[in-house]
């Protein structure tokens, strides 16, 4: 199977299609590599694409009124960006989205992925769910922020990226302390805070042995 077939198959956005249907998104599925450090696209982009991650990292970010990075989220293997810029030309205007390493991105052009959607109402129905969630988890993010310290933040961020006992950063400190808008420097004393406390027991420079939950 080839690389964007692979891209597409995976992808929560197309599942439940029939070989038919998955046949017809595959012709309209343009394959591309990103090297570390380059841009899908940047703020001011006239952007009316779907970008599928196949392999490899990118970070969605926004610029304050002070110039700081704002990290919205960081895509992996079968996460997409671009939905909101296929119907709100305005979307992509203060957003960035750059390769944290190589990485293989499956695109839809804007009129591919209307056709689509007219012709397989379950893609557009999946694309709601996946908005949907994504609000979700925006506005738990803007209430904890809100509401919490900066200990409460990483303990609530602790237990939601916990697999077996281990927290793995998939991002790097300064990207996670924008994340929990809150300082690196305030993010490095918070891990050595939980070390002390016996929560977290580091491992290496990206992964902890959770021992108190």
């Amino acid at each position: 199977m080839k690389g964007y077939e692979l891209c597409v198959s995976k992808v929560p956005l197309f599942q439940n299609l029939d070989t038919e249907a998955l046949e017809h998104v595959f012709s309209k599925v343009h394959a591309t590599k990103v090297r570390k450090g380059d841009y899908l696209f940047m703020a001011g982009d006239d952007v009316h694409t779907l970008f599928v991650i196949h392999s490899g990292k990118v970070r969605i970010y926004r610029l304050t009124d002070e110039g700081d990075e704002q990290l919205i989220r960081i895509l992996e293997h079968s996460d997409f960006t671009g939905e909101l810029t296929l119907f709100n030309a305005s979307d992509s205007a203060n957003t960035y989205a750059e390769a944290l390493e190589d990485s293989d991105v499956c695109t839809i052009n804007q009129s591919s992925i209307h056709q689509l959607m007219t012709d397989y109402p379950e893609i557009g129905i999946k694309m709601i769910e996946g908005l949907a969630e994504r609000l979700n988890q925006s506005e738990t993010m803007t209430t904890q922020i809100a509401l919490m310290s900066s200990k409460e933040r990483l303990l609530e961020y602790n237990q939601l990226e916990t697999t077996d006992g281990l927290l793995k950063l998939s991002m790097t400190k300064k990207n996670l302390a924008t994340y929990l808008s809150m300082q690196p420097e305030t993010l490095n004393r918070t891990f050595k805070q939980l070390e002390q406390e016996g929560i977290l027991d580091k491992i290496n420079h990206n992964t902890y042995k959770v021992l108190k939950n």
